[in-house]
């Protein structure tokens, strides 16, 4: 079974709105079994959304459409969809009487707005929004499906969670497909495919790599007739890979490295005191993305200038005039700093230059050092990273949460 994705939106095609919603459903699709042979997005206009559905509709069983579907002028993909599919436009009288319901004792909505919302194709199944308006569509035609969804991300998840997982789950497969998600970090996408190569040929699955600015995601995918025999292959597949790549995978469940780390530190109990300059907040960020996480996390201290690091820190002022507040001295105390203060298990920080500008001919963009405090000492680790400013902070943040996860599981750091 195979499905195609498209995407509506003059504000998705001109590049002023990131379309997030096609990835979200084409990794939620493959998790079902279902595979996706392409994803697309077109404009406001009705022409041409009626031409990329009948062509979406040639060459798929499921064609899974979002946006376009509120009150405005610009909001035409229900009328491309009857057109497409040669139906008319009707007014759903339940959906319309619901609508009125929903609004009623409210500040009061124009009766043209509800009627847009309430017009449908013919013979479409409506499927209910419970965070906003738009109600999602379930159209059958010649032995094909569409499912056609709002645009807003959050509208769009609620309704696909909420009522097309289960039809999906229900439909008939010749062949069913799982993936599972490695996540590794600290290695590039080709030293992976190197590392691998003794088993490549024999892994009954398939691998794809997708490398991320955080690391780089391993994906398997496995195939077969039967869901136990599928799940069989990328337990296999798993085994054999993890010890190939060793420290560099953190998760074969396809978790993210402030969730694993957070977890951990929560499952021993060990507290985390954090200083950050070059980050400024961001491994707090996501620290605090972690449920429960303040059983562990005791204080996150953004000393960002000199004297904020000398004040709160007590980093000594002579040591950043002799070795710059880009240095690996200046890690060493303020992560001895913050874990002296906080009296936490461990004091963790960063410092460096994330750019465009403050670079000095010894020390370039992307220099960063990061310190990390434990009862028996403290070990900095020097990076030179590559990429934006953004980028730099980001990666950054990844190894320093990386580094704590390496010395939980006791290989040092």
């Amino acid at each position: 079974m195979q499905a195609n994705i498209l995407t509506v939106g003059d504000e998705i095609v001109s590049g002023h709105v990131v379309d997030t919603n096609a990835a979200y459903l084409a990794g939620r699709i493959s998790e079902l079994g279902i595979g996706v042979r392409r994803m697309s997005s077109v404009g406001d206009d009705v022409a041409e959304i009626c031409g990329e559905i009948r062509s979406a509709l040639e060459d798929a069983d499921l064609v899974f459409i979002t946006g376009g579907l509120g009150p405005t002028g610009d909001d035409v993909t229900k009328q491309a969809v009857a057109r497409a599919v040669g139906r008319k436009m009707v007014i759903d009288r339940d959906l319309h009487a619901r609508l009125a319901e929903r609004w009623k004792g409210r500040k009061p909505v124009s009766p043209r707005v509800v009627e847009a919302l309430a017009l449908v194709p013919e013979g479409a199944a409506t499927m209910g929004n419970p965070v906003g308006a738009a109600v999602g569509l379930d159209l059958e035609h010649e032995g094909r499906r569409l499912f056609v969804l709002p645009g807003v991300p959050r509208e769009m998840k609620s309704i696909f969670e909420g009522a097309i997982v289960r039809l999906l789950k229900d439909l008939p497969k010749d062949e069913v497909s799982s993936t599972r998600i490695i996540k590794t970090t600290g290695i590039r996408e080709s030293q992976i495919e190197s590392d691998l190569a003794p088993v490549a040929g024999d892994l009954p699955v398939s691998l794809g790599y997708l490398p991320r600015p955080e690391g780089v995601d391993l994906r398997l995918t496995a195939v077969g007739a039967d869901p136990g025999v599928v799940a069989g292959r990328l337990e296999e597949a798993t085994q054999q890979i993890l010890p190939l790549l060793g420290a560099y995978a953190f998760s074969a469940a396809g978790e993210n490295l402030n969730l694993v780390v957070g977890n951990a530190l929560l499952e021993r109990g060990i507290t985390l005191a954090v200083a950050e300059s070059c980050t400024g907040g961001l491994i707090g960020h996501l620290l605090t993305q972690v449920a429960g996480i303040s059983a562990c996390l005791d204080r996150v201290i953004v000393s960002y200038s000199n004297r904020a690091k000398i004040e709160s820190l007590a980093v000594d002022g002579d040591l950043i005039e002799a070795r710059g507040a880009v240095s690996r001295e200046v890690a060493e105390a303020m992560a001895e700093g913050v874990k002296r203060l906080a009296g936490s298990d461990l004091g963790l920080s960063t410092t460096g230059i994330a750019g465009p500008s403050g670079a000095t001919k010894t020390k370039p963009v992307g220099l960063v050092y990061v310190g990390l405090a434990h009862a028996e000492g403290c070990v900095v680790s020097e990076h030179v990273f590559a990429g934006s400013r953004e980028i730099v902070k980001l990666k950054a943040a990844v190894h320093a949460l990386d580094m704590i996860r390496i010395h939980l599981a006791g290989r040092g750091v």
